[in-house]
């Protein structure tokens, strides 16, 4: 297996949606009250936007020609609040690796390159949200160096027979 790292590409639209399928149906099989699962995941027109943007990319990890990961990245400003500090980060909006090829450094491979791809946009942070169902994906993110600087909590008011 040879990894690579590149920019995706507007014909790679469907195989990245593929590979984004998979890590759907496990959120929506966790928290179907927030994630559904469709296909595609990504809708074509956001795809093309994230292309055109400068302060936005998504990587793929390629094994050959075969997309077996990606990374959906974007540039931000922290808001020029006196309240918070001025700064540029760089935000993980989506990260997936396809089930059959994690475990064989394809995830650090990627995030090694959004680590990159955050430091030539002169990011002083990478940042990502992880759901707290999934384990594994923090244990990952933990694994790089990764550390939780807030949490988000949810109170349901509607009983499962209202939805």
């Amino acid at each position: 297996m040879s990894i690579t790292i590149a920019k995706a590409k507007g014909e790679q639209f469907a195989a990245i949606n593929k590979v984004m399928e998979e890590g759907q149906r496990l959120h929506a099989n966790h928290l179907p009250h927030i994630f559904k699962d469709v296909s595609p995941v990504m809708p074509k027109v956001f795809f093309e936007e994230i292309l055109k943007d400068l302060d936005k990319d998504i990587l793929v990890a390629m094994d050959g020609e075969a997309i077996v990961g990606f990374a959906l990245l974007r540039v931000n400003q922290a808001p020029p609040f006196e309240s918070v500090q001025s700064r540029t980060y760089t935000y993980i909006d989506d990260f997936g690796v396809l089930e059959s090829f994690q475990g064989n450094g394809v995830g650090r491979k990627l995030f090694e390159a959004c680590k990159d791809w955050a430091k030539e946009k002169n990011s002083e942070h990478l940042e990502l949200t992880v759901w707290e169902f999934n384990e594994r994906a923090r244990s990952f993110y933990e694994s790089l160096g990764l550390t939780t600087v807030n949490r988000r909590m949810s109170l349901p008011l509607k009983d499962d027979h209202s939805k």
